[in-house]
């Protein structure tokens, strides 16, 4: 008896996961409500697989499983993590959030075009990109986070939305060739350690509308 109730109990586990979690495409996703879901990483955990994508990816705006469509409107927490295969990726219109490290430790990563819709973007979410070398932040974006591009040494180029309100801790510690920056008037507030390391920085403005500056956020920027 005991027996039956385990193998019941697994039988009702495994159908809860495939309910909300599937892959199409070779685009893995979990369900985040009843019309919309998140893009994420193949397994039980992040860690579980490596490079699960590579090379170019295009995600869809919406996606149909089981006889029903999704939209897809997040990218999940450590998506991407890991994936050094990864060269490129496309994200759609619909997308409005990408979680944290979503693309973290993809070092071929050359190129992401964040589109217009994204509203925030998650800690850490390219750190460590290191092939990645411009990034343009869209004016739909409020905050840029905690390490977002954190080590990137060859992010030579940052175009920030002039609806940024705050550039985070760390945020673009050891991008080493960094050579310019420019901060819109909407930001208030520049956290901790947030240029540390911009070795090639040269010149930087800071509008009037800041507030506050974090220690150490322009230390070791020795072209400065």
């Amino acid at each position: 008896m005991k027996s039956l109730v385990l193998a019941v109990m697994g039988l009702l586990c495994s159908m809860s996961v495939s309910a909300d979690y599937f892959e199409v495409d070779g685009i893995y996703y979990n369900i985040t409500t009843d019309n919309t879901v998140a893009v994420t990483y193949r397994g039980d955990d992040y860690s579980s697989y490596y490079d699960e994508y590579s090379g170019e990816v295009k995600i869809p705006e919406s996606v149909t499983y089981n006889g029903h469509t999704y939209s897809v409107t997040s990218i999940g927490d450590y998506a991407f993590y890991g994936c050094s295969s990864l060269t490129s990726v496309e994200l759609p219109n619909s997308v409005t959030s990408i979680g944290a490290s979503a693309f973290s430790g993809c070092w071929s990563l050359t190129s992401v075009e964040i589109p217009n819709s994204v509203t925030s973007i998650g800690a850490y979410a390219f750190s460590g990109c290191w092939d990645l070398t411009s990034v343009e932040i869209p004016n739909s974006v409020t905050s840029i986070g905690r390490g977002t591009f954190y080590d990137c040494p060859n992010l030579t180029s940052v175009e920030i939305g002039n609806s940024v309100t705050s550039i985070g801790e760390w945020a673009f510690y050891g991008c080493l060739s960094l050579t310019s920056v420019e901060i819109p008037n909407s930001v208030t507030s520049i956290g901790k350690y947030a240029f540390n390391c911009c070795h090639r920085l040269t010149s930087v403005e800071i509008p009037n509308s800041v507030t506050s500056i974090g220690d150490h956020a322009f230390a070791e920027c020795y072209g400065l």
